[in-house]
């Protein structure tokens, strides 16, 4: 596995050590290959980011900027001490407003952060310390596999696969076969897909016949502390030999697993051929496309005995959150999460992962604020606005503050539908809007 590129700089929070910090990222995303519109995007999410904090940062603090460069992204991670901290520009529903000199907000800098960056993402360390992060991937070509002509010889044999031409070619060979719903983003620019295996992002088996021709895929990726989250499987082979190479995926990814420390494997996303037997479903989410509405279950499999779990939950979710326990057989103890009706910022903040490919949207909150209910309808309506028309919302139960919002949640049309156990540092609770058709 090649090792991560990392920068790091502590700085006063001063916006003179802006342009340290651009020629840094620019010579990291150079070195990692990024085009011109790619190393400019990065640049300027690099500056606009830290000038806004050097504004809002505790005056006698320092901001630690790191800089990681990977071979499919580069990200930049700020840590820094601030009170009342308002990102509300970062949200993806929000629009720059002009004043009555018609001049542009002052937020303008970090509203153009929050559009150049792919994705961001925001923890808190104690009552005032946060770690921002923005990512910035890397542009690849989009490849189409060739229609197949291959005559399959069985014998068929699984093995862990790290050729980055092999998954190249196994990934566009998936994402010709399958719905985009069924396969990871990645799938549709393979040299994403490969370079992301190579750096430890995604784990893969790879089925081949007898003359080694790609015979199925399944692939996974570490969701949470203690979860994996898997694709497939894939398989490439004529009707009468799939049910064979499904189990054959299936039973070479559960045996690899199974050497980790982790509690679970779930699937929002597995197809059809995942073989009867393995797995067992933890809810459905609605799949709204071009040809209709279908319900979609998300399976899983524990790999260890369920010890146990303490999650948060608002009352008017606790009962909800009992009957998935109960039906799962999962033991959680559940402690009361209320809201405490003063919010520390004017304005609350959601990340959103938007995959134009399944047109599906995710919501995760960042950060509380007085403004929680037009918040989400503004995302709504932006997301609607854009055609997506699959938003889900995903809370982590380990949060208290996350899982009082359940009441404003709800309010905005999202529905409960199922949990992700150990899909963070607990579990994970799926909402879904549901459009109006």
């Amino acid at each position: 596995m090649p090792m991560d590129t990392i920068l790091s700089l502590e700085t006063p929070p001063d916006s003179g050590f802006a342009r340290v910090l651009t020629t840094a990222a620019e010579t990291l995303a150079l070195s990692r290959g990024l085009d011109k519109r790619e190393n400019m995007r990065f640049q300027l999410a690099v500056e606009e980011l830290f000038t806004y904090l050097a504004q809002v940062a505790h005056e006698n603090s320092q901001i630690k900027t790191v800089l990681t460069g990977k071979a499919y992204q580069v990200c930049v991670s700020f840590r820094f001490q601030a009170s009342g901290l308002c990102l509300g520009a970062l949200n993806a529903s929000c629009i720059t407003t002009l004043d009555a000199n018609g001049e542009a907000s002052h937020d303008l800098g970090l509203i153009l952060a929050g559009r150049v960056a792919d994705r961001f993402r925001l923890t808190r360390d104690g009552d005032a310390t946060f770690m921002l992060h923005a990512e910035v991937d890397k542009a690849y070509p989009a490849t189409k596999a060739a229609p197949s002509t291959v005559v399959f010889k069985p014998p068929y044999q699984v093995r862990a696969e790290h050729d980055p031409n092999q998954l190249m070619h196994a990934a566009a060979l998936a994402a010709a076969r399958y719905p985009a719903w069924h396969c990871p983003a990645s799938f549709q620019t393979p040299g994403k897909f490969a370079d992301m295996a190579k750096a430890g992002q995604f784990s893969c088996v790879l089925a081949l016949d007898a003359a080694s021709h790609p015979a199925g895929l399944l692939c996974w990726t570490k969701s949470g502390e203690k979860g994996l989250s898997f694709s497939g499987p894939f398989v490439f082979v004529p009707p009468a030999d799939s049910p064979h190479v499904a189990r054959l995926l299936s039973d070479a990814f559960l045996a690899t697993v199974a050497r980790e420390s982790v509690e679970i494997v779930f699937s929002e996303r597995a197809t059809p051929d995942a073989p009867d037997g393995y797995f067992e479903t933890l809810g459905m989410v609605t799949r709204y496309g071009p040809d209709g509405q279908s319900e979609q279950p998300v399976l899983y499999r524990h790999l260890r005995e369920d010890l146990g779990e303490t999650v948060w939950a608002d009352p008017t979710l606790e009962e909800f959150l009992r009957g998935v326990y109960d039906r799962l057989a999962m033991c959680r103890d559940i402690l009361p999460a209320h809201s405490s009706g003063s919010f520390e910022s004017k304005s609350s903040l959601f990340s959103t992962m938007m995959d134009t490919g399944k047109g599906l949207a995710v919501l995760r909150p960042l950060l509380d604020g007085e403004d929680m209910a037009a918040n989400l309808a503004g995302h709504v309506r932006a997301l609607t606005e854009k055609g997506f028309k699959n938003i889900l919302l995903y809370m982590d139960l380990s949060h208290a503050w996350e899982a009082a919002l359940a009441v404003p949640i709800m309010e905005a049309g999202f529905k409960p539908r199922l949990v992700l156990p150990f899909a963070s540092r607990s579990d994970v609770a799926v909402f879904q809007y549901a459009p109006a058709c």
